[in-house]
């Protein structure tokens, strides 16, 4: 089970977002009823106002440093978003995917948080390009498929951990386009919603309908991701972080009680 610690309301300032915790709610809180590991969202702008990006890296070093308190895993999710200096076009507070963002902005923002100070065991991250009206790696033109791929694989390389993908609300042909480039990149899954249930959910009140459309469409296109993720992705384990050899336990042998943080109650994964 992996439970969430941001709350889903943020602050806007002129220069920047800033992200808050759920109120009366703690990494160790989720620790204490049973969770696997805690997950976060930080919007996140590297060229926002300096004062707003110190702000966001002290929130999620923070929570890094007590995931590592109460031996959880930190799943770690950053958005792009619209400053009030883009284009009134691209204003929203919506949870969906910037349509102004450039590659450097999502990329730039990995490195920050890769930094082991933040205590980052894997990333969801989006696309470092519009997913909307992504070309098809396997039909798309050639060039352009080529200058896609290449920033999928500097995205990969800058994470320097497992990773997956989030949808930001993508159609179902962009998201699964997203997610081939991913998986060559070396991406290990996908952490999404929306572009499985979206449509189904356009029926609303009508649960019937929406029954329906989950059952129709919805069930069979999560196959279809499920089935490319098999065939294509990267298991956490074989990440490169790894060694090749998969994580180990740290302390293992004779010593091993003498390494276990009485906090966490725990394995520690070196």
């Amino acid at each position: 089970v992996i439970l969430t610690l941001e709350a889903s309301i943020f602050e806007e300032t002129p220069g920047g977002r800033k992200s808050a915790e759920i109120e009366n709610w703690s990494v160790q809180k989720i620790k204490t009823i049973g969770g696997d590991a805690v997950k976060v969202l930080a919007w996140y702008r590297p060229d926002a106002d300096p004062s707003i990006c110190a702000f966001q890296q002290e929130y999620v070093r923070k929570i890094g440093q007590a995931c590592k308190e109460f031996d959880l895993p930190f799943v770690f999710e950053m958005l792009v978003y619209p400053l009030p200096s883009d284009s009134s076009e691209a204003q929203t507070q919506d949870y969906v995917e910037h349509p102004e963002k450039r590659p450097d902005l999502v990329l730039d923002s990995v490195s920050e948080f890769a930094k082991p100070e933040y205590g980052v065991d894997l990333f969801k991250l989006e696309s470092p390009v519009l997913a909307k009206g992504i070309a098809d790696p396997d039909k798309g033109d050639k060039e352009e498929v080529a200058k896609i791929q290449a920033l999928f694989d500097d995205l990969g390389k800058r994470a320097g951990r497992p990773w997956v993908m989030l949808s930001a609300g993508a159609g179902r042909d962009d998201f699964k386009n997203v997610l081939k480039y991913a998986y060559k990149a070396g991406a290990s899954g996908f952490l999404a919603g929306r572009a499985i249930w979206w449509d189904a959910f356009q029926n609303f009140p009508d649960m019937d309908k929406m029954g329906k459309d989950l059952q129709q469409k919805a069930v069979p296109y999560f196959g279809e991701l499920n089935k490319l993720t098999d065939a294509k992705a990267t298991p956490w384990e074989k990440h490169e972080v790894f060694g090749g050899e998969g994580p180990k336990l740290a302390g293992k042998g004779q010593t091993f009680r003498e390494s276990v943080p009485a906090a966490g109650g725990g394995c520690v994964i070196a």
